[in-house]
């Protein structure tokens, strides 16, 4: 079912390019799919052309995190907490400093 949907997201990527919620998605998938580097790559990919995706940052964290990258997952919440204050995300704010407080203990 998991690859079914992939590819289903992946046609619907395929008419509508410029969509970051699909590109998204894919990433979330392939994090599902237990893919986790390609998973980190879409989402270094999404902020790259989007660094306002915020939502990107925090399941970046996550992944690195869980792949034993710890210095990268708290840079990816340092700079997904930066570009909070530029959008004025107080929530994802805090959940990305709450993120790197936490791994920075287990360090």
């Amino acid at each position: 079912m998991s690859a079914e949907r992939l590819e289903q997201l992946r046609g619907m990527l395929a008419e509508e390019p410029g969509d970051l919620f699909l590109r998204y998605a894919i990433a979330l998938e392939l994090k599902r799919e237990g893919r986790m580097e390609q998973a980190v790559a879409e989402l270094a990919a999404i902020l790259a052309d989007e660094p306002k995706h915020v939502a990107s940052y925090y399941q970046l964290a996550l992944l690195l995190a869980e792949l034993g990258r710890s210095q990268e997952a708290i840079a990816a919440c340092d700079a997904g907490a930066m570009q909070c204050l530029v959008t004025g995300d107080r929530k994802a704010r805090q959940e990305l400093l709450e993120l790197m407080h936490a791994l920075k203990e287990e360090l």
